[in-house]
């Protein structure tokens, strides 16, 4: 069997593992269209190009994280 860097197409829980990333999230991917799954026999895969072309977007946008204040919530005046 070929190793993972000579491998062309990943199942679901391979590609979660190439990615680094749960279930979860690769399928609110797929919803946002932001990576596509080719089907085969009525199996889910991805392509390690696309998985690829993934990684390299990702790099090239800015990561925003969004802010959580502490503390008490301000007071609205009366």
């Amino acid at each position: 069997m070929p190793d993972e860097k000579e491998r062309r197409l990943f199942s679901v829980n391979e590609a979660c593992h190439y990615l680094h990333l749960s279930r979860a999230t690769l399928y609110h991917m797929i919803e946002r269209k932001e990576i596509v799954p080719v089907s085969i026999g009525g199996r889910t895969l991805f392509d390690r190009k696309d998985l690829d072309e993934l990684i390299e977007r990702s790099k090239a946008l800015p990561q925003v994280s969004p802010v959580k204040k502490r503390g008490r919530k301000p007071k609205v005046p009366k």
